[in-house]
């Protein structure tokens, strides 16, 4: 194993953390570490390979991945979703799945673990509460999609980008995180629209006094005005 020691105890510590691996002993993570290698990408600058993501588990200890797909004849992406510290990706993979035609693209600086898919597979036959954990985590962001791809096709866009926002707010403060630093034609991808329809939209919410928006900050400022875009359906 590459890692350094206080490398190792970092990662050792954040696995810990994660909550896949709440049931999971702590001897089963170190044993998981032994088999791991790390990997940093740059922001924008790593687009995973789709054949390299078959053979390998992923973890992200930090930063932002987006998975997408691509339609080459319309110059137009869809984002399927974002991942960040805590997820893991390749899980298909791991269980079998066919392959599927998407793409990863960091959105931050962002480091991974990544294990070899025979050794992951070995690991997880001996870590049961895992692989438990593991079918609860696919079927939230199975869940997810699902909605995701539903207001896509039955709902209106600004419906579609107040729920965006709303996923994404801090219930306490309002402030919207995860997605507060994307580029507008980042968000036009999450929700199946451009930049210049997102643009319109934002200001439009701006200047209604629900949202409040910065270099790289976000906070919705009426949550009920935000709510009724799309309670009201």
């Amino acid at each position: 194993m590459n890692i350094e020691l206080e490398k190792y105890r970092y990662y050792f510590e954040t696995l810990i953390k994660n909550p896949l691996f709440k049931e999971v002993p702590p001897s089963s993570i170190q044993e998981l570490l032994q088999l791991t290698n790390t990997r940093t990408c740059d922001h924008r600058t790593c687009v995973l390979d789709t054949r390299d993501v078959s053979h390998h588990f992923y973890i992200i200890i930090r930063g932002k991945i987006k998975v997408y797909v691509f339609d080459i004849k319309s110059d137009r992406q869809l984002t399927l979703t974002l991942l960040t510290s805590n997820d893991v990706f390749s899980v298909m993979s791991l269980f079998g799945g066919l392959k599927r035609k998407v793409y990863y693209e960091t959105l931050d600086k962002t480091e991974l673990l990544s294990i070899p898919l025979p050794e992951m597979k070995i690991w997880l036959m001996k870590n049961h509460n895992f692989s438990l954990s593991l079918m609860g985590y696919m079927a939230f962001k199975i869940q997810n999609l699902e909605n995701s791809v539903t207001d896509i096709v039955m709902e209106d866009i600004p419906t579609r980008l107040a729920k965006l926002l709303y996923q994404n707010m801090n219930r306490d403060t309002g402030v919207v995180y995860h997605i507060n630093d994307l580029s507008h034609d980042e968000i036009g991808a999450l929700i199946g629209t451009t930049r210049s329809v997102v643009n319109r939209h934002i200001n439009n919410f701006r200047e209604r006094g629900i949202l409040e928006v910065g270099r790289s900050y976000m906070k919705i400022t009426s949550v009920p005005d935000l709510k009724n875009e799309f309670d009201d359906l």
